[in-house]
C-alpha cells in the first residue's frame, strides 16, 4: 500500500487549497474489502447452493426472455414503437397465428358430448359438422387473413382501454366491454361456452384443511337451476349427433383408405407389366 504525501513544513502560511482525490489517495482511503450487500450472501457458494433464489433468477430471466420475444414478434408483425399507424390492426406484415393453429380453431368442437355445451343444440350441431368439413390451406389462408384483423383491432383496443384505466392486464371485464357491441352480429357465441361455466359452478376450490372456506368457483345465478333442467333433456340428443358425426368420418375415412390401396395396387400393376415387357425385349 502506497504512503501518504507528507504535508509541506510551510502550509500554514498558503492559503487553503480544494482537496483533490488522486489516484493515491484513493486508494489509501479506500477499504481493503469491500464489505457484501445486506441482499447478497457472504460466499457465493451459498447463493449457488440456495434453491428458492436459483428458482427466482430462472424464472425472472424466464421472463426476461418472454418479454423480449414478444417484442420481436410484435416488430416483425407490424407493431412498431418509432413508425406511426393510422390503423396498427391492418398493417399486418407478418402473421402472428400460423395456418396449423386457423385450422384447429375452426375445426375445434367439444369432445364430450354427455356435458353441457352450448345454450342450444344448434350452435353444437353447427360446429360438429364444421369439424368434420375438409379445410385445405387456401381456404385456410383465406380465414387467417380475416381472423387476425379482427383478433388485433379487438386487442389494441382492449389494451388502450386497460392503459387508460391505469392498469398493466387486460383482464376479461376489459375484453368483454370490447366485444359486448359485437354480440348481436356474431352468430355463434363468444362469451364463456355454458360447459365452462357450469364446470365452474361445480367445481370446488378453497382450503383442503378448512371446509368453511371452500366455495364454488364460480356463484350459481337465481334461475340456474332451471336452466340446467332444460340442458340436460339437450344431453342425448347431442350424444346422438356426436355418434352420428363419428360414423360418417369414419366411413369417409374409410373410403379414402379404399380409393388408395387401389391406386396403388395399379401402380403396381402397371410397373409389373412394364418389367415383364422389358424382360421380353
Amino acid at each position: 500500500m502506497p504512503k501518504r504525501k507528507k504535508p509541506r513544513a510551510d502550509a500554514e502560511d498558503e492559503p487553503e487549497r480544494p482537496v483533490i482525490a488522486d489516484e493515491d489517495d484513493h486508494i489509501d482511503n479506500a477499504p481493503e474489502q469491500e464489505p457484501p450487500r445486506a441482499e447478497d450472501p457472504d460466499e457465493p457458494e451459498e447463493a449457488e447452493d440456495d434453491p428458492e433464489k436459483k428458482e427466482k433468477a430462472r424464472k425472472r430471466r424466464r421472463a426476461v426472455a418472454r418479454r423480449k420475444g414478444y417484442r420481436h414478434l410484435a416488430n416483425r408483425a407490424g407493431y412498431s414503437a418509432t413508425l406511426p399507424s393510422g390503423d396498427a390492426s391492418r398493417d399486418v406484415t407478418s402473421n402472428l397465428v400460423s395456418i396449423s393453429e386457423t385450422a384447429r380453431a375452426c375445426r375445434w368442437v367439444p369432445r364430450l358430448p354427455n356435458a353441457t355445451a352450448y345454450g342450444d343444440l344448434d350452435e353444437y350441431k353447427d360446429r360438429l359438422q364444421l369439424s368434420t368439413e375438409p379445410l385445405p390451406p387456401g381456404p385456410v389462408a383465406v380465414v387467417r387473413a380475416n381472423a387476425e384483423v379482427f383478433a388485433r383491432k379487438a386487442m389494441n383496443e382492449a389494451v388502450q382501454r386497460t392503459f387508460d384505466a391505469g392498469k398493466t392486464r387486460v383482464s376479461a371485464n376489459i375484453m368483454m366491454s370490447v366485444l359486448r357491441p359485437l354480440q348481436p352480429l356474431l352468430r355463434y357465441s363468444f362469451v364463456a361456452p355454458m360447459g365452462l361455466v357450469r364446470h365452474a359452478q361445480t367445481t370446488i376450490i378453497g382450503p383442503a384443511d378448512n371446509p368453511g372456506k371452500q366455495a364454488p368457483a364460480l356463484a350459481f345465478a337465481a334461475n340456474d337451476e332451471a336452466q340446467m333442467k332444460a340442458e340436460s333433456v339437450l344431453l342425448p340428443k347431442q350424444q346422438d349427433l356426436s355418434k352420428t358425426s363419428d360414423k360418417a368420418v369414419a366411413s369417409r375415412k374409410a373410403k379414402v383408405k379404399k380409393a388408395r390401396k387401389e391406386a396403388k395396387d395399379k401402380r403396381d400393376r402397371e410397373a409389373a407389366e412394364a418389367a415383364k415387357a422389358a424382360g421380353k425385349a
